[in-house]
């Protein structure tokens, strides 16, 4: 049982980070008016992540040399390549903390169905000079193949299937009780940003802000995609 018990906070942890990815992520997209457009992203994580998988990655099986981290890491990167889309995908690590990527694509909405959201996805909307991103209880099962972790049965109870109608108090509580006390504001620390860099000036967006003629950002708490209570979208549009 305690062997369980340990794998199920490390495989939780993992989850996490990746869950859009915990801690501190920003991701930029650069829409341009060729054929190929550019991603780039920043990805930390605190200390406290850091150490307590240290702590655990005894209780998950070892493949290679590998840290979980950079195992996870480098998962994402295979996706990346496996895509017809993508083109010159690099990862690299600054250090323990912290990660950069980035890459180039020609059609975003068909990597999000390469990645295994499948053909009649509703997650992402890509039209001639806008974009949309959707996610709620009702299409959470495309992100799924997109994020495999998601479907691993220590996650699960975890993530916002099993969670619906939990109030983020009662959540946070739980994650204390797994993680110890530092989990909780470790949580709620963390956000996710997207930047959109549009090739002419917007037009109209939803959610989220507009901080230059041609820079969209969106952001919000991890916490809102562990419980998803609401649906997390936004929309950007440009001449």
């Amino acid at each position: 049982m305690k062997y369980v018990n340990h794998s199920i906070r490390a495989v939780l942890l993992l989850a996490l980070l990746f869950a859009a990815s915990g801690c501190t992520v920003t991701e930029g997209l650069t829409f341009t008016n060729t054929a190929t457009h550019e991603s780039a992203f920043d990805f930390t994580v605190e200390d406290f992540f850091i150490a307590v998988l240290q702590d655990f990655s005894e209780f998950i099986p070892p493949e290679g040399d590998d840290s979980l981290m950079d195992k996870a890491i480098g998962d994402f990167q295979r996706a990346l390549d496996y895509s017809p889309t993508t083109d010159n995908v690099k990862l690299t690590k600054l250090n323990d903390n912290a990660y950069q990527g980035t890459f180039t694509f020609r059609n975003l909405q068909q990597l999000i169905t390469d990645l295994g959201a499948g053909s009649n996805q509703s997650l992402l909307k890509m039209q001639k000079n806008s974009m949309t991103f959707f996610l709620s209880m009702d299409n959470y099962d495309q992100l799924v193949p997109v994020i495999p972790f998601l479907a691993d049965e220590n996650f699960e109870a975890f993530g916002p299937v099993y969670n619906q109608g939990l109030s983020e108090a009662d959540y946070l509580e739980m994650i204390s009780f797994m993680l110890g006390e530092e989990g909780p504001p470790a949580i709620e620390q963390s956000f996710i940003t997207l930047q959109v860099k549009t090739p002419t000036s917007i037009t109209s967006f939803s959610n989220g802000r507009k901080i230059s003629d041609t820079l969209y950002e969106f952001s919000f708490p991890l916490i809102d995609f562990l419980l998803l209570e609401d649906p997390i979208t936004f929309s950007v549009s440009w001449k």
